[in-house]
Order: structure tokens, then sequence, then C-alpha cells
């Protein structure tokens, strides 16, 4: 699996934002009351933030040498693909919900500002779900320097080390 690029953070950064912006015009141009705030979701995205730093953890314990406890190699993948999926997703919902609330501060004048502030603690929620889905990722990434992580070949492959074969 490769390692989240920030092109691919803001490309999709920048799909989040403009997708919230077209929804928030063409939903209230439609007669519709927008969105309240998200308050469970600003709860949940900062909850999953920390469950996620917690599983990540002892993986990054054991890359830098605690080998005390032996690790699951699936659930480390496992936690990698989480904390990918954390961090695309929390650059779509930041822009999302920046989106929204550039969205409420330009449009009235400054009466749904309350909404607006409510949307950038959104944003920030979902920042920080961006930030702590890297950081786990790059938890669960090999130093360079580790022998498992890099190939003789340099067309992608490992090289295959077989014991040496027994005297018949």
């Amino acid at each position: 699996m490769n390692r989240t690029r920030p092109t691919q953070l803001l490309v999709w950064g920048i799909v989040g934002l403009l997708a919230s912006i077209a929804f928030h015009t063409l939903w209230e141009r439609g007669g519709n009351a927008l969105p309240l705030v998200p308050w469970p979701a600003i709860v949940g995205m900062l909850v999953l933030s920390g469950v996620l730093l917690a599983l990540g953890w002892p993986v990054r314990a054991w890359r830098d040498g605690d080998r005390t406890t032996a690790i699951d190699l699936v659930k480390a993948a496992r936690i990698a693909m989480l904390a990918k999926a954390a961090a695309l997703a929390g650059a779509v919902l930041t822009a999302w919900y920046l989106g929204g609330a550039l969205y409420l501060f330009a449009s009235a004048f400054g009466l749904r500002a309350e909404a607006g502030l409510g949307m950038l603690a959104a944003a920030i929620s979902a920042a920080i779900l961006m930030a702590v889905g890297l950081i786990v990722e790059s938890f669960c990434s090999l130093p360079p320097d580790d022998p498992r992580a890099s190939d003789s070949s340099g067309d992608g492959r490992r090289e295959r080390h077989d014991p040496p074969e027994a005297p018949a």
C-alpha cells in the first residue's frame, strides 16, 4: 500500500469544497433549510481520532524496536488501511465543512455566524481526523533503513533468500 500523498489530500479537499458550496447553494435556493451543525459528527470524528491513535500506538512501539510483545501483521495492515481512509475522509470532510462555513459567512451578511462557527468547529475536528490518520499511517510504515522495507531488484519485487540447501 502506498502512503497518502499531499496531492491526494488536495484533490479530495477540492472535491469536498466544490461539492459543499454547490450543495449549500442549491439546497437553499430550493427553499430548504440548511442542515444544522453536526455536533454528533464533531464528537464522532474526535473519538475516531483517539481510537485510531490508540490502535496505532502499539504498532509504532513495535516498529521503533520494542519487540517485547508480538504484533499481528494483518492487524497492523488493517490499522494502516483505516489510517489512510481516515486521512482521505478527513480531507473531504474538512473541505466540506469549510465550504459550509464559507457559505454561511458569505450569505446573509453575518446573520448566520453562529452556524458558521459550528461548521468551523466541524472542519477543525475533521482536520484533526486527517492529521491523526496521516500520523498513524506513518506509524505503520517500516523505516527506509529496515531490510524488510527495501528491495534489491528495484522493480518492486523482493528478492527471495532461501536457506542454503543441505547436502544430500
